[in-house]
């Protein structure tokens, strides 16, 4: 008798320290863990946990969130070459908080006119490598780690350097991609022998280790861009294009230069929502977020158990998505982005959103081509004193890329999300553009197919700059509230990326969910061009009835997924999440 009631207290008093726990932060389930993290200090949310590891290593060291994000990004070239990595490129947001200020870095993959001109269609049977763009990433990660970075080179380089020479097992998620990729790299040794060693994929489990690429690295550590762009792993990539018919040369690799440009800044219910500038798709998630802001979704309830909100929502999305048919790269275009993104021009289209009817086909402004008619709003202007909103015109405006709908598996990419203990910020999104990019590996590293964007648009532009950066559907994405970053957020995922940022960023702000809780909710892919609405697992069948008799085709989702990595100010602590459709997680200290 004695015993029991002894078992009987022990499990009382264990059931009281876990109600105590809960108070202060929620017991996390065996399937989430890395998935959610509560920390006073810094974090880090990425796709690979040896990466967000690094970037916290960084933090632990006295580095800040520049420091940590290049650290990280580094290192998820190596843990994720499917992704991005030293032959990509991308853009970086930095939000500066002593300063009170944002800055954005472009490092897209650039295309010389006479490159993309000369791509043509492509023959996915032949090795054709003029789709490559000269790589991006070391000098715009390096430039920006030069200007606001505190720790050395040689240490936020370490971690990455180590996993490439140590080895990592390989996840189910790159063993996949392998498989799928399999003609791809099939056409190049190189890529063979890291990927397809003996003719065969690499399995779950297996350690991937590179040499090669730990080589790279060290040559970056010791000497800056030039340990790239002009030595001898620039040399041993020329070699590869040129083989694949691309004329690319040395001075190319030396000319290239990231740029330094305004992020594009929108109030949303209070909040200063700042993004990614054009040619990246900030564009597009501000305006859809302007879309939304009459409405009251939360009275509404949430989109999965509500009609009225689904309807909102979709309407929205496909909105934005047909006006965003204007973005295109400011050296070759005339883009109105501070109109788009613009209070005045959402008025202009509110009347097509929430109406309870699926219209068939969002019809187009004709006459986006304006400029400064619609001033920033006050909490905007003060943020962006340095580089240009994407207004400017430097050629004529020749109109977008081809219509892709919003469901377009198109790419693959990879995000990171930094927060330090002083308030910085950085989100990061990074790319080889498509899977494995062009299949391509040199110097241990996988090649950009950035050119694909470029020869399904037009050819007949004309510009000042001899160079030409890609189209993308990257957006990463800072939130302000009095002057102090609330929420770092971004995806990877193709022509998904907007309709996940967008959904995760609306269940925090508008409906106050845990994030955690905000990227797990099913989410809808409307499509800009038809009715058709994909949907994840998870919508109510009732409402998924009611949708439809409003016109709109709702289908399960089954062409892929976007995953989101994100961090939110909950009082004074930080609470990360890293989605769990993907394997990526969150640390932090």
């Amino acid at each position: 008798m004695r015993r029991a009631m002894r078992w009987f207290v022990i499990a009382l008093s264990l059931l009281a320290a876990c109600g105590q726990r809960s108070t202060v932060q929620p017991v996390t389930s065996a399937p989430d863990l890395g998935k959610r993290l509560v920390a006073a200090n810094g974090m880090v949310s990425a796709a690979h946990p040896q990466a967000s590891e690094a970037g916290v290593e960084m933090l632990r060291r006295g580095g800040n969130a520049v420091d940590a994000a290049v650290a990280t990004a580094f290192t998820l070239g190596v843990g994720e070459p499917q992704m991005s990595g030293l032959g990509g490129g991308g853009g970086m947001l930095i939000w500066l908080q002593r300063e009170g200020r944002a800055e954005y870095i472009d490092f897209y993959s650039a295309q010389r006119v006479e490159t993309w001109r000369g791509i043509g269609a492509l023959d996915s049977t032949v090795a054709n490598l003029r789709i490559v763009g000269i790589p991006g990433e070391v000098a715009g990660l390096l430039e920006a780690h030069e200007r606001y970075g505190k720790l050395s080179r040689a240490e936020v380089l370490a971690p990455a350097i180590r996993l490439a020479e140590d080895g990592f097992p390989v996840n189910q998620i790159l063993a996949d991609m392998i498989v799928g990729a399999r003609q791809k790299l099939s056409r190049f040794p190189p890529s063979v022998r890291l990927f397809l060693p003996n003719d065969k994929p690499l399995d779950p489990g297996d350690i991937l280790r590179n040499p090669e690429l730990a080589a790279a690295l060290r040559r970056i550590a010791a000497d800056g861009p030039q340990g790239f762009y002009r030595s001898e792993t620039a040399q041993a990539v020329v070699e590869v294009l040129n083989r694949g018919g691309h004329p690319a040369t040395l001075a190319d690799f030396a000319a290239y230069r990231p740029q330094w440009k305004r992020p594009l800044c929108a109030e949303y219910r209070g909040y200063v929502v700042l993004s990614a500038p054009p040619p990246q798709t900030g564009l597009q998630l501000l305006h859809t977020l302007n879309l939304l802001e009459p409405h009251d979704l939360r009275a509404m309830g949430y989109p999965t158990q509500s009609a009225e909100a689904f309807d909102v929502l979709a309407s929205a999305i496909r909105v934005a998505n047909t006006d965003n048919r204007v973005n295109s790269d400011p050296n070759w275009a005339t883009v109105p982005a501070t109109w788009v993104v613009s209070k005045s021009f959402a008025a202009e289209r509110s009347a097509l959103v929430g109406t309870g009817r699926a219209v068939a086909q969002i019809p187009r402004v004709d006459s986006l081509i304006r400029f400064n008619t619609a001033p920033p709003s006050p909490r905007c202007a003060p943020l962006q004193p340095y580089g240009h909103a994407g207004q400017t015109a430097t050629g004529a405006f020749t109109g977008p890329e081809p219509d892709r709908p919003a469901t377009a598996d198109a790419g693959e990419t990879t995000h990171l999300s930094v927060v330090d203990a002083e308030g910085n910020a950085v989100a990061l999104s990074r790319t080889n553009s498509s899977t494995f990019g062009s299949g391509a590996t040199a110097s241990g590293f996988i090649l950009n197919d950035s050119g694909i964007d470029l020869s399904r648009g037009r050819t007949d532009a004309t510009g000042r700059n001899p160079w030409r950066i890609r189209n993308s559907t990257v957006a990463p994405t800072i939130v302000l509230r009095d002057g102090r970053v609330q929420l770092v957020v971004g995806a990877p995922g193709g022509g998904r990326i907007q309709a996940a940022i967008l959904q995760t960023t609306v269940y925090i702000l508008d409906y106050d969910l845990d994030p955690l809780e905000a990227v797990r909710m099913p989410r809808i892919y409307p499509s800009a061009a038809q009715t058709r609405v994909e949907t994840e697992n998870g919508f109510n069948a009732a409402v998924l009835g009611r949708v439809r008799a409003m016109g709109y085709l709702p289908t399960p989702d089954a062409t892929g997924y976007a995953r989101v990595y994100v961090i939110a100010r909950r009082g004074n602590r930080w609470v990360g999440a890293a989605d769990p459709r993907h394997n990526g997680e969150v640390r932090g200290y």
